[in-house]
């Protein structure tokens, strides 16, 4: 079976049209129509009806729309472990991390890695929180650094260090003239955060709830930067990653500690069963040196028996 041809099957199932589905594969509905023709000559059986809504499906097509959605994953992830293997045999090693994270290690992590192991190119992406441990589960990188809480099974998640969070205030704002605060001050405060694909998005709102109330989020952002520029501009209040924030300007504005917060949590990540690859012990092994040197390796020390 044509694997092309049943994804776009599924394409139709999930958008009940032929032309909505053709628009979200870039293909013409033309092209569409030929697929799923050709996937019906191919079975021997109809499996959608016209309707002047869009399409539905036959018995034959509800059949395959069962069977085709675990095939298709099993597809991919066949496809995906092939060429994890074949990069592995040309020593590349896919790395994605949470944004943030390689602003704190900083560049010499990536350039002296390279410059210790020359047998292994290294091919690192940066995303928000929430894609790391998708685009590993999903084979497109070997290992990442992503922010509690990580959820799924099927992954080794290792503790490396962590950030205190801040408020941060322009200083004409009331709450700059206090030494330290709690999530309860920031209620009816509004707040400027990072947009729900990062994990601090949800952690605020979860500690203002304990605090009795909810957040009052006005705008969410792309990024942790676009925070302090709006702070500054008075558009509102943040609550920010310290070791994020220390080399960005504060000129203008206060960081205050909130005594009752959470910790921003960086872990490594990657598949429980690639754990011991050999390019993937390279990495985790070099990761642990380099964070020890930096001093960060004291806030958790459970990497240091792991390879």
């Amino acid at each position: 079976m044509d694997m092309k041809n049943l994804k776009w099957f599924q394409e139709v199932c999930r958008c009940g049209s032929i032309t909505k589905a053709a628009a979200n594969l870039f293909i013409t509905p033309q092209g569409l129509s030929k697929g799923i023709k050709n996937l019906e000559s191919e079975l021997e059986v109809t499996l959608l009806e016209r309707t002047p809504n869009g399409v539905s499906l036959t018995p034959y097509g509800e059949c395959l729309m069962r069977y085709g959605e675990p095939m298709l994953a099993e597809y991919q992830g066949m496809t995906a472990e092939l060429k994890r293997m074949k990069q592995q045999e040309r020593g590349l090693l896919r790395v994605c991390s949470s944004y943030g994270v390689f602003r704190i290690l900083g560049v010499d992590f990536v350039l002296n890695f390279e410059e210790e192991n020359p047998g292994i190119s290294l091919d690192y992406m940066e995303y928000p929180d929430s894609y790391v441990e998708r685009e590993i589960l999903k084979g497109n990188y070997d290992i990442g650094f992503g922010i509690s809480p990580i959820p799924g099974e099927g992954l080794e998640v290792t503790p490396l260090f962590s950030s205190p969070v801040s408020l941060l205030v322009y200083e004409e704002h009331p709450l700059a003239e206090k030494e330290t605060v709690r999530f309860a001050d920031l209620r009816e405060e509004p707040l400027i955060l990072e947009s729900h694909l990062f994990k601090i998005h949800d952690l605020v709102k979860e500690s203002c709830l304990r605090g009795g109330f909810e957040a009052n989020i006005i705008y969410c952002t792309s990024g942790f930067s676009l925070c302090h520029k709006l702070t500054a501009q008075k558009r509102g209040i943040s609550v920010i990653v310290d070791r994020i924030s220390d080399d960005m300007s504060k000129a203008g504005m206060r960081i205050i500690p909130i005594v009752d917060s959470f910790r921003w949590q960086v872990n490594l990540v990657c598949r429980e069963k690639n754990r011991n690859d050999w390019h993937i012990k390279k990495w985790k092994s070099y990761t642990k040196k380099f964070m020890q040197k930096k001093g960060l390796m004291a806030e958790n020390k459970s990497l240091i028996d792991k390879k």
